[in-house]
């Protein structure tokens, strides 16, 4: 209940017009106070902003021993376009990226320990895998070390396994583990052009790659 002769005014707009300022700023370099050296790349920002939006960042600008100057933050292992997108996401709430930058900018909020941005970019990507894209995916995951995305991977997989098992990646696979079901209502001509997909697989692993057939067998059951 608000007293009588209390005065309350919520301006619709103000958060709005604030952050478009912000970015504002931050596109002029004014009152900025961090530089992200990136790949060679600078790039100006607001500690603040930044400090809000990630984690990582934060951790580094909280154990910095000079709060009061510029903070100086190298990455070289990230798509400085890929950051770009981030610094526009962190100033906007607007997360926009060409297809071709998705993965950067997934390892990019990785790095930055971004995770709604990562589960968004992970999303993306799931959207638009196909029986072409999906073992491509599948690696990318694994190396990002993303369960909740391989999982996912992997039940498409397993979905449109004998189609897959079609692609020259098939046999380029690092692994291989197969659950092969029959059922009432597969046929055995499938499962054996699935089987001999597997056989082509061990023979490329053990003379590519000079795996044992022993290691070889505790991966495909």
């Amino acid at each position: 209940m608000i007293p009588n002769g209390y005065l309350m005014f919520e301006d619709e707009n103000f958060i709005e017009s604030s952050v478009a300022k912000l970015n504002a700023l931050r596109k002029s370099g004014q009152f900025c106070d961090v530089r992200l050296q990136v790949c060679g790349h600078e790039m100006l920002a607001h500690r603040a902003v930044l400090a809000c939006c990630s984690p990582y960042l934060f951790e580094i600008f909280n154990s910095d021993s000079d709060s009061h100057g510029i903070s100086h933050v190298k990455f070289d292992d990230l798509n400085p376009e890929a950051v770009e997108v981030l610094l526009n996401y962190a100033y906007t709430a607007q997360l926009k990226a060409d297809k071709e930058l998705v993965k950067d900018v997934y390892s990019a909020a990785k790095k930055l320990k971004m995770e709604r941005v990562k589960q968004v970019c992970g999303d993306y990507l799931l959207s638009k895998m196909d029986v072409q894209s999906c073992i491509s995916y599948r690696n990318f995951a694994s190396c990002m070390g993303d369960s909740r995305l391989l999982n996912k991977i992997d039940g498409y997989i397993q979905e449109h396994l004998l189609q897959i098992s079609e692609q020259e990646e098939f046999l380029k696979l690092p692994r291989l583990k197969l659950e092969v079901m029959l059922e009432d209502n597969v046929g055995l001509p499938s499962n054996g052009k699935l089987y001999t997909k597997v056989i082509n697989w061990v023979q490329r692993s053990i003379w590519e790659n000079g795996d044992s057939l022993e290691d070889l067998m505790e991966e495909v059951y």
